[in-house]
């Protein structure tokens, strides 16, 4: 535990270091529908299942690449658009959770550095 940040408030997702905060979830909540969307827009345009459309875009979306190729020219321009899309977004989604916590680090870490600075400059036995 953070020296002056209760766990009880961390877990409280209107604490601003909460992962769990509102700004977190609606962030989530477009990534899981754009994945969605983007599944049934591969399903319906080649004709895969809907677990192969599923495993697709999860390839393309965590960057390993197409397992397989489509067939679909329109399908290969989606997919460019698809990489980009959920590559802005993931990081969007983990600066949402994580930037108020590396602030928050951050913040104290100048604090500590600030304060043995000026107990360096100003010894108090002397």
């Amino acid at each position: 535990m953070v020296k002056g940040l209760p766990i009880k408030d961390v877990l409280n997702r209107n604490h601003p270091l909460s992962p769990l905060s509102d700004r977190v979830l609606i962030t989530l909540t477009i990534f899981v529908i754009s994945v969605i969307i983007a599944t049934l827009v591969v399903k319906i345009s080649e004709g895969w299942t809907l677990v192969n459309s599923f495993y697709y875009i999860a390839m393309i979306t965590t960057t390993n690449g197409a397992p397989f190729p489509p067939t679909n020219p329109g399908v290969v321009i989606f997919t460019s658009f698809w990489a980009y899309f959920s590559f802005i977004l993931l990081a969007t989604l983990v600066v949402n959770a994580f930037g108020p916590l590396i602030g928050y680090l951050i913040n104290e870490g100048v604090t500590y550095i600030k304060k043995a600075e000026q107990a360096l400059e100003h010894p108090r036995g002397k």
